[in-house]
């Protein structure tokens, strides 16, 4: 008797760790965008923006404070982060920046997934190059 009832016990505890409803892996809902790069000559934008390919794109699951994931655009500056559950996201990309410390600042784009198994479009995310 007490076999099955750590059996069942176990068996419990998996099920509702697995239905965690948190933003974050284990949907089936996507999150695709673009990522733009100005080039900049002093505070001049220089010519128009163009899609820039191997830029590395962040993502935070919910109200996090650290990136959880990331990938690069590819030739055409096109990003997506499939597998993800409804909920908050926030992405960001690292742009060149003249007067702040180090030289660079995240770029940040709030998204919003709210259906299970939908496919949502980030906002375009523009980064600098001086």
């Amino acid at each position: 008797m007490t076999r099955y009832f750590l059996l069942a016990a176990i068996g419990t505890l998996l099920l509702l760790t697995g239905c965690s409803k948190d933003p974050g892996e284990g949907g089936r809902a996507e999150i695709r965008g673009v990522v733009y790069e100005q080039r900049y000559n002093g505070s001049n934008p220089v010519g128009q923006p163009y899609p820039v390919a191997e830029q590395r794109v962040y993502i935070i699951y919910g109200n996090g404070d650290y990136a959880d994931d990331d990938t690069r655009t590819g030739p055409n500056g096109e990003f997506r982060f499939p597998w993800l559950r409804k909920g908050e996201y926030q992405l960001y990309a690292i742009s060149e920046c003249q007067n702040c410390p180090g030289g660079s600042e995240g770029v940040y784009v709030d998204v919003k997934i709210t259906g299970r198994k939908s496919i949502t479009a980030a906002d375009t995310i523009f980064i600098r190059n001086y």
